[in-house]
């Protein structure tokens, strides 16, 4: 979705907006994501307002989707709130570039660039639903995982593996203490 910087005016302007499931599909696919899948569509509320050059853009959705327990391998729905709120700034022209060294504020991290006269929201959600993801998605909190010995699923039955939960190549800590 592309948004006109004409359209933006000083008031703040809402949209919604259909996520449609194949855009979603290939937001989420890659190489450097989890495999989630979506289950059926999205709306986002967007805000934007336009203060000086400046554009203020907020977003909200929920996104329902499926996935594997990173701890059981359960398949598993979850919901996923992804809510954002950023400054677009026009990019700067300037040849110098930027220092080598610079420290950021938590101001600085809110702040994106735009160039030309459309804003691409497409890209920007994309890269905040991305953000909004679990790393390390779990079925429950609770979830106990599989046994690293058999591989049974601890959550509905337990086994009777001796298990030496020391990593053996930190075994010789053990005998600190008796010393």
């Amino acid at each position: 979705m592309q948004l006109s910087l004409t359209q933006i005016g000083e008031e703040v302007r809402r949209i919604e907006q259909d996520l449609d499931v194949d855009w979603l599909t290939q937001a989420l696919s890659g190489k450097h994501t989890t495999d989630f899948r979506i289950l059926g569509g999205h709306r986002v509320q967007i805000s934007v307002q336009r203060l000086g050059l400046d554009v203020h853009l907020s977003a909200q959705c929920t996104l329902r989707l499926q996935t594997d327990c990173a701890a059981c391998l359960q398949t598993f729905e979850l919901d996923v709130p992804v809510a954002f709120s950023m400054t677009l700034k026009p990019r700067p022209h300037s040849e110098a570039g930027l220092p080598e060294e610079m420290e950021l504020s938590r101001e600085d991290l809110e702040e994106c660039y735009y160039s030309g006269d459309t804003i691409d929201l497409d890209e920007i959600l994309r890269e905040q639903i991305i953000l909004a993801l679990p790393m390390y998605p779990r079925c429950t909190e609770e979830c106990r995982g599989l046994c690293p010995v058999c591989g049974v699923n601890l959550n509905q039955e337990t086994c009777n593996c001796q298990r030496d939960d020391v990593d053996p190549r930190l075994a010789v800590l053990k005998t600190l203490n008796k010393n």
